[in-house]
């Protein structure tokens, strides 16, 4: 259990690891193109190292110098494993090596967490089926599942967009290497479609043209191939959203070099601060947050900034009024049930919060000291220590869960000013 001791004052400048949203993506293509890929600033984390370790099983070689990867991508060509693949705590590995699982010829098994066992995959297998691939789950629709790969016959397959856009990312990923064309059509709305629009960047830059109807239909043409290149992935939104939004709380200023402006989801976290009453300085490649002492609460749709939801539920404990946010019903089956128990460790503070299925509330009021639960989410203790950084007493338990996606949070926070106490 560690303790935050609140921050007098704020002003810093930092930088934060590479994308982990574009890490997993980045190192799938690489993995499939033929030849070798330079793949820089990759950050650490227990989620992408599953990842490198999921596809050496898969034949791939990796060599690993620093931030740096060397990744032999086999032109399309995957290994069956020997032994099961252990995706961790990694919903994204999860949904992506399944989809890369029906390449390889043979059987592959995927497993993960106890967490991981509950998370939906029934979804994805339907749409593998449709496309040709012997699969199932070992688990009553959920994983650990079993893929019989090597015959990606593509063709079409409807998909559910409100449960997960990873399954869709999943299914575009393989399609240039399936045996005809692939066309995803996409029923009810497509939840966290800016992770989509990733995906079909980043195949773009590595070669592969995706035909998008409006996001109602994808088609991937057969017989394109994935181009190795040297490729530089840039500071992670989700990561430097904790630090925009400790000059919010505090308040104070925080400026983050080597950020993509461009980018969107995640990104567009600074813009809901700026609504609150922020000042938001962008520029090519930083973004500076200075915070005021009266913020106030928002509405705000976060369905395209889902990792984002828990750092702004931190903000809003202390905006004047009310803050809803909306449309974040697939945050129930994250590492925790994202809406429900981020409202019940709202209540330990005191806070007057009220979770529906799709929504988020909490009302300004004062916060008490309390000792968070993180129900091993790497999210809820990132969140909650923020707001440590204002309120003395915030204690919060199994805090080395950051290892998840961010293991060099604790020492960044005190980069910042903060001092934490070990107990």
């Amino acid at each position: 259990m560690i303790e935050i001791i609140p921050v007098k004052n704020l002003d810093s400048e930092i930088t934060v690891p590479g994308s982990k949203y574009i890490a997993n993506r980045v190192l799938i293509i690489a993995a499939l193109a033929n030849g070798n890929s330079i793949i820089k600033n990759v950050p650490d984390n227990e989620d992408i190292n599953a990842t490198i370790e999921a596809l050496k099983k898969l034949g791939i070689k990796i060599n690993k110098k620093n931030s740096d990867l060397e990744i032999i991508g086999n032109g399309g060509k995957i290994n069956s494993p020997n032994g099961e693949i252990n995706v961790k705590e990694s919903g994204t590995l999860l949904r992506f090596i399944t989809g890369l699982a029906a390449l390889a010829e043979g059987k592959t098994v995927i497993t993960g967490s106890n967490r991981i066992k509950e998370r939906p995959i029934s979804d994805l297998l339907n749409s593998l089926k449709d496309l040709g691939i012997e699969c199932k789950s070992l688990n009553d629709e959920n994983p650990p599942v079993e893929v019989i790969g090597g015959t990606l016959n593509g063709g079409t397959t409807k998909i559910k967009g409100n449960v997960s856009s990873q399954y869709i990312s999943s299914l575009l990923l393989i399609s240039p290497y399936a045996k005809n064309d692939v066309k995803i059509i996409i029923e009810l709305d497509l939840v966290s479609k800016s992770y989509v629009d990733m995906t079909i960047s980043l195949m773009e830059e590595f070669g592969i043209k995706v035909e998008n109807d409006n996001y109602k239909a994808l088609k991937v043409k057969s017989g394109q191939k994935y181009n190795a290149m040297d490729y530089e992935i840039p500071g992670d939104w989700s990561s430097a959203n904790y630090f925009l939004a400790a000059a919010a709380i505090v308040p104070g200023k925080v400026k983050i070099n080597g950020i993509d402006n461009s980018a969107e989801g995640e990104a567009k976290f600074a813009d809901a601060l700026g609504k609150m009453g922020c000042k938001v300085n962008r520029k090519d490649d930083s973004i500076e947050i200075t915070g005021k002492e009266n913020i106030c609460g928002i509405d705000i749709d976060m369905s395209q900034m889902p990792d984002a939801v828990q750092t702004l539920v931190a903000v809003a404990v202390f905006a004047n009024g009310t803050t809803r946010i909306k449309n974040i019903r697939n945050l129930k089956y994250k590492e925790s049930n994202r809406i429900n128990d981020t409202v019940n460790e709202l209540k330990k503070l005191g806070i007057n919060a009220a979770a529906k299925d799709d929504e988020i509330a909490i009302k300004d009021g004062k916060v008490n000291p309390a000792i968070i639960d993180s129900h091993n989410d790497h999210r809820m203790v990132m969140s909650f220590a923020l707001i440590g950084l204002k309120i003395l007493g915030i204690k919060i338990e199994n805090p080395e869960c950051v290892n998840k996606s961010f293991p060099g949070f604790w020492d960044k926070l005190k980069e910042i000013g903060a001092e934490i106490k070990n107990e």
